[in-house]
């Protein structure tokens, strides 16, 4: 499947289905029973070749940690139905925590682990309650007809997946900050379909050798099963409020979640557990939507950037003391890790701002636009900004079109262009008017920023190299503080010495990934920074990099805990 796709699933709340999981050994198990049954009919020679094709399975598509989990259940199950036994579906559970986490105790922090035993642990506790509660009474006795066949699984199919969402909406928020309902109706049609998928691939696998006609009829019905699979997510496009992002809120919050729902569990007291609903209900409320954010904004009166850590690329936030965002490049690279929607926009939220008013495009080069795409959907900018046009780059032109659907100003900014924000100014520096129609990126095109705020400025350089750092520098209009954002990663094409030394920054900016294969920083770059006394702060080996001033001062953390201060000291008359 596609990036887009997989994205799309993941949005309705279904991706889940396509991943080989329980549900999937579940029924690859009865279809082991139903093929057994007939050539073996002692119960326990029934169970053991139902384990043995069921570990043949887990075998043949990967140690996964919902498949392990499903496999071993499956198994310890059947083991126990040796002994003329039926355990308890939570003790099994419990039982197959143990074992896996014994041969394997990394999965304590195996995001797939928390997922696959969450769900479960939510359905065995939770569906059934949910069911004794919502169904009436008559479900519970009759012997045929349509509430039987038809309406009490329905039920417990919306009882399992409210359950399931009910145990995971707050890993999900935390982990893949989404929050998503659209998953509780539409697995009504992805669970069939998906058994529809599985049951006809095997089909298509088995007779495609020796059957082809049946194959092809499998063929075409999985086809179709599979188009119903992806279709259904075009629920969320008709009701886009059944899924949205959530910024990740403080632990503590799940943490409260959770215990409610052990009180819940736990208590005979029915106040109690009544009680214990509310403040599920409370807590859950403030992950899904999370009304705090705000609080991690600068201090009143202060402007800060941070470096964001996006490995070899580049993304800055600068926030202003009126409340403004800019966003200085989104990060981005090969593969289907989109680093705008895991790691620039929960950045962002994490540092206090729901929205931004300025997303600042330096270049269309994937490492500083890859993530802009998720940055415009999340987080709404009201103006983008570009410097010189590449009317024939495909990630440009598509960013353009995502900005005009949502109405967001594209505007071209110029070496010249300035912009005032509460006593900070933001000067263009580069690049000037192009001369010619550009047919290709390029990284001497790249946006150049001025921030100043009082006697503190910030140069934000993107790819910028020769052509910008040849130009003359004023002395006279540099800030007595000044904080320089290496050009293209701290390579040998950017921070010439010449530069450097007219530039003269205090502190030094290289957004770069661990271990790259480009060598950067260039040793040439860090020793002209070591010859002027520069501090320098990067993100492979400092992690994110946070500057916030009054305008007198400025002080530098980082993630790893480094931290340094300069000031302008200034002597009474």
């Amino acid at each position: 499947l596609s990036d887009v796709v997989e994205r799309r699933l993941q949005e309705a709340g279904t991706y889940h289905v396509i991943a080989i999981s329980g549900g999937n050994v579940a029924l690859i198990a009865a279809l082991a029973f139903g093929l057994v049954a007939p050539f073996a009919r002692a119960p326990r020679v029934r169970a053991v070749a139902v384990m043995l094709i069921v570990l043949a399975y887990g075998w043949v598509v990967g140690p996964d940690a919902s498949v392990t989990r499903a496999v071993v259940a499956a198994c310890l199950y059947l083991a126990v139905g040796l002994a003329g036994l039926v355990p308890r579906a939570v003790h099994v559970l419990g039982l197959v925590a143990v074992v896996v986490t014994l041969v394997d105790p990394l999965t304590v922090v195996d995001v797939g682990a928390w997922l696959s035993f969450g769900a479960t642990l939510g359905i065995v506790l939770g569906a059934g309650r949910l069911t004794t509660w919502a169904a009436p009474r008559t479900w519970a006795t009759a012997r045929g007809g349509t509430a039987r066949w038809v309406g009490r699984p329905a039920l417990l199919l919306l009882a399992a997946s409210v359950a399931a969402e009910v145990a995971l909406l707050p890993i999900g928020a935390a982990v893949f900050a989404r929050v998503s309902l659209a998953g509780i109706v539409l697995n009504f049609v992805a669970i069939p379909a998906m058994a529809v998928v599985q049951v006809g691939g095997l089909a298509v696998a088995v007779a495609g050798s020796w059957w082809p006609d049946a194959a092809a009829v499998a063929a075409g019905v999985t086809r179709v099963a599979a188009d119903v699979l992806v279709g259904s997510a075009r629920l969320v496009d008709v009701a886009p409020w059944l899924s949205w992002r959530a910024p990740p809120m403080a632990i503590g919050w799940t943490v409260a979640y959770y215990t409610a729902w052990a009180v819940f569990l736990a208590s005979p007291r029915p106040a109690a557990r009544r009680a214990a609903v509310v403040t599920a209900a409370a807590t859950l409320a403030v992950i899904a939507w999370s009304p705090l954010t705000g609080r991690m904004r600068p201090f009143a009166g202060h402007v800060r950037l941070t470096l964001l850590d996006v490995g070899q690329g580049d993304a800055l936030f600068v926030q202003f003391p009126s409340g403004h965002a800019l966003l200085v490049d989104a990060g981005g690279g090969p593969g289907s890790f989109d680093l705008g929607a895991r790691v620039v926009v929960p950045a962002v939220w994490a540092l206090g701002s729901r929205r931004i008013d300025w997303l600042s495009v330096t270049h269309g080069d994937l490492d500083h636009i890859g993530g802009a795409p998720a940055v415009v959907a999340d987080l709404h900018p009201r103006e983008i900004w570009e410097g010189i046009p590449v009317p024939r780059d495909r990630s440009l032109q598509a960013l353009r079109d995502s900005a005009r659907a949502r109405g967001i100003v594209w505007r071209t900014v110029r070496a010249g262009h300035a912009l005032e924000v509460g006593g900070v100014s933001i000067d263009v520096w580069h690049p000037p008017a192009p001369d010619w129609e550009r047919q290709r990126v390029r990284n001497d095109d790249s946006v150049v920023l001025r921030v100043r705020y009082g006697d503190v400025e910030l140069l934000l350089t993107g790819d910028a190299g020769v052509e910008f750092e040849r130009a003359r520098l004023d002395p006279a209009g540099l800030a007595p503080i000044r904080m320089l954002k290496a050009g293209h990663h701290g390579s040998r094409t950017s921070s010439a010495a010449a530069f450097v030394e007219a530039y003269r920054p205090q502190v030094a900016l290289i957004s770069v990934g661990r271990g790259n294969l480009f060598g950067h920083p260039a040793p040439a770059v860090l020793a002209r920074f070591a010859a002027i006394g520069a501090e320098v702060f990067r993100t492979d080996q400092d992690g994110f990099v946070t500057v916030e001033t009054d305008g007198v001062s400025a002080r530098v953390r980082t993630a790893g805990g480094r931290s340094w201060t300069v000031g302008v000291l200034r002597f009474a008359s």
